[in-house]
């Protein structure tokens, strides 16, 4: 099979791809460069960061073959919320500023603080990526669809705490309680997690090996309100992982 390599344009900066992936040809290749472009700009909401101006330039061994804007990738709901936010006075610079995606869309303790139920719930719903949101005490309090998906099953807010899974494993197999996973630790230490792994089973019996990225939101005196976490599915999500903390 022919290999493709994933470069990505950063400005006027280009990032190659080292390695590249072999598929069965161009359609294929482009379709894994958009589901990896739309997991980076989730996994950028999730870290205030915007990559949306980035673009996947892929080439094979001789030449570049096609161009993957990110922005391209969203789908249409995301963009009408990627919208300024109703004028504040410490916003109003920020909103109008050329360029300010990321300062417009604001991450989500913002999201959060604002009370913008409505646009938060619109921002990940339109997000191909599991995620949820808990209150300081691990209770779900939202999630998408694609965590829905993802833990083939629908948690019950307010009881259900710390994840959406059914159950969940270490890598190894051996059983993790749902108060020492990786949202639980992130509440528990006010910190975001990063680098865990771990397999959820579904209530069919299927198990699915997950990356989780948890993340504390505070008030705006600092206080834990709660967090949001995001699940990438080990598999395809893994080489967008990969490129975003190889090149960012």
């Amino acid at each position: 099979m022919p290999r493709f390599f994933f470069d990505v344009l950063d400005g006027r900066e280009v990032r190659s791809d080292p390695e590249g992936q072999e598929f069965v040809d161009l359609p294929a290749a482009r379709a894994e460069a958009v589901v990896s472009a739309q997991y980076l700009v989730a996994h950028g909401i999730l870290r205030n960061e915007d990559v949306s101006a980035r673009a996947f330039i892929i080439r094979n061994e001789n030449a570049a073959v096609a161009t993957v804007p990110f922005r391209d990738t969203l789908p249409g709901t995301l963009g009408a919320w990627l919208r300024p936010f109703p004028a504040q006075s410490d916003l109003t610079e920020r909103s109008t500023s050329p360029g300010s995606w990321a300062r417009r869309t604001q991450d989500f303790e913002r999201l959060v603080e604002e009370r913008s139920e409505a646009r938060f719930r619109a921002l990940v719903e339109a997000l191909p990526a599991a995620i949820y949101a808990t209150d300081a005490d691990g209770r779900i309090t939202f999630y998408n669809e694609a965590a829905v998906a993802l833990a083939g099953r629908r948690p019950e807010l307010g009881v259900d705490r710390w994840c959406v899974t059914w159950r969940l494993y270490q890598p190894d197999g051996t059983p993790l309680p749902h108060d020492q996973c990786p949202m639980a630790i992130a509440l528990k230490e006010n910190r975001p997690i990063r680098g865990a792994a771990a397999v959820a089973e579904r209530p069919d019996g299927t198990r699915i090996s997950f990356l989780p990225f948890p993340t504390p939101l505070h008030d705006a005196s600092g206080v834990l309100v709660g967090g949001v976490n995001m699940l990438l599915k080990t598999t395809h999500q893994n080489s967008a992982e990969d490129r975003m903390d190889a090149r960012c």
